[in-house]
């Protein structure tokens, strides 16, 4: 509803305006009704002033003083009509005295009412700046996902929320108050530190902060920051707020990745660049040595096997300096060709642990990228494959088709598979099971290569066809210009 601002500064109900209206007219009907009411009843006539007395009561309670006052005019006036123009009485001196007493009550109730309004007004100028305050205080609580609380550790009862607070914990706090202790749900791996907040605050008068992780119904685990003081006091009672920082640990997981894998990339670009300089001697002095005529025949294939192995090498640290360097200029490449030019980096280790690969490839199923990309691909997941293989008759199998007008590539393997908790953060950067060995980017390197050249990645564990146990998927866009114009021609990547 509206309001109107008078002259000073409050402001002034429109309905205000009607009830002291009211007023005047009741000022002037209910003096007259009851003055001829007591004129004509006879147990009334005693107490001539006795409705009057009750109807200045109500006109000033609706109008203040100057209705109240014409209230009283109007009563005296009633009273001299009926007193001495009606039964021709002399007007009494107690008549003149009663009026008086009137008036002087009327200024007394008129000054208590408004007394009693400004007080009134007090009050509900204080309960309106407090709901303000109080709508201040929700709002921000909830922009600041805060909730605050209260709690007496001698009472044995879950804490005390305060209304309005942002649920951290995915739940209403009518179900929060009804747990004997916050412990539940505090992630198990953060709970051994719980009964030392505890102790502490039984113990101590310093503040007390904690962080944990909290696992919402919806199945989201959310991080969870509580700061508390003790309120002064012989018993240990405390009070604090509990923020959700998810969005920061998130920030900062985010950005020690980024560090890390900054300072991986400069390790891997200088590792590979002091191990070409004596791979390129090494490699020349072989082809110098090869070309003696005097070397025996065996010594020959010696000397070759060893350039095939320095060319392997070569291979490995180009690869390399590819992923750090990523300048390579995108082209049609074969999907089988590449795959025989990474299997050949593996071939040693895959005769070393008798590992069976088996190839089912569409022919010339071509995709538009750059070289060195593809090869990181399959060679990531070549390499855990093989690091995967640790059973009786291991066996890799290599899938090549066209679906959907997608290229779609999956690799399989009989190893030991990927447990069903772990399979969600596979994908995540340094993220990684093999505890000694494992940097933990791999597959994370993979995932950001596919989805750079607009495809998808995905992998499933357990029992699947012809015994394999884990397969990974990797959709990519298909080259159709590439397919149509080189049918039959194997393109090499650089």
């Amino acid at each position: 509803m509206s309001q109107v601002a008078p002259r000073n500064g409050q402001s002034v109900d429109p309905c205000g305006y009607r009830r002291i209206g009211l007023a005047w007219v009741l000022a002037a009907v209910l003096p007259v009704a009851s003055g001829a009411l007591t004129w004509h009843i006879e147990f009334l006539r005693p107490l001539p002033f006795a409705l009057n007395f009750l109807s200045i009561c109500a006109v000033a309670g609706l109008g203040g003083l100057w209705p109240s006052v014409a209230a009283v005019a109007v009563g005296v006036g009633t009273r001299f009509y009926f007193v001495v123009l009606v039964d021709h009485a002399p007007w009494m001196a107690a008549d003149a005295i009663r009026g008086t007493f009137l008036l002087a009550f009327a200024i007394v109730i008129c000054w208590v009412l408004q007394g009693r309004r400004r007080e009134q007004q007090k009050s509900e100028s204080a309960l309106k700046a407090l709901h303000e305050r109080t709508e201040a205080l929700v709002d921000a609580l909830h922009a600041s996902k805060c909730a605050s609380w209260v709690i007496d550790l001698d009472s044995g009862r879950s804490a005390r929320w305060y209304e309005g607070s942002y649920q951290v914990f995915g739940m209403p706090f009518e179900e929060l108050e009804k747990l004997p202790s916050l412990a539940p749900l505090i992630h198990e791996e953060d709970q051994p530190r719980f009964p030392l907040l505890v102790e502490h605050m039984l113990t101590s008068h310093e503040p007390a902060i904690y962080e944990y992780r909290s696992l919402w119904p919806d199945g989201t685990l959310h991080w969870l920051e509580m700061r508390g003081s003790r309120v002064p006091g012989p018993g240990p009672v405390w009070r604090g707020v509990t923020l959700d920082i998810t969005e920061r640990k998130l920030a900062e997981a985010a950005l020690l990745r980024q560090e890390k894998l900054a300072a991986m990339g400069r390790l891997a670009s200088t590792v590979a660049h002091e191990i070409n300089n004596p791979l390129e001697a090494v490699t020349n002095l072989l082809y110098l040595a090869r070309g003696d005529t005097s070397l025996s025949p065996d010594t020959r294939a010696y000397l070759a096997t060893a350039e095939k192995e320095l060319a392997r090498l070569g291979d490995i640290t180009r690869l390399t300096l590819g992923f750090v360097r990523n300048n390579s200029v995108r082209r049609s490449l074969r999907i089988e060709t590449v795959v025989d030019e990474v299997l050949s980096i593996f071939r040693h280790r895959y005769e070393l642990k008798e590992i069976r690969v088996e190839r089912h490839a569409e022919p010339d199923v071509f995709v538009h990228m750059a070289p060195h990309e593809l090869r990181q691909i399959l060679t990531n997941l070549v390499s855990n494959a093989a690091d995967a293989l640790k059973v009786e008759s291991p066996k890799i199998a290599i899938g090549i088709r066209v679906e959907d007008g997608d290229a779609v590539l999956t690799l399989e393997d009989n190893g030991s598979g990927i447990p069903e908790e772990t399979l969600p953060r596979i994908f995540d950067p340094f993220f990684t099971t093999k505890a000694d060995v494992g940097t933990g980017i791999g597959l994370w390197v993979t995932r950001e290569l596919v989805e750079n050249n607009g495809g998808a990645i995905s992998a499933e564990s357990g029992e699947l066809e012809d015994g394999m146990k884990t397969r990974f998927r990797v959709r990519l866009p298909l080259d159709g210009v590439g397919r149509q114009n080189e049918v039959g021609e194997v393109v090499a990547a650089d």
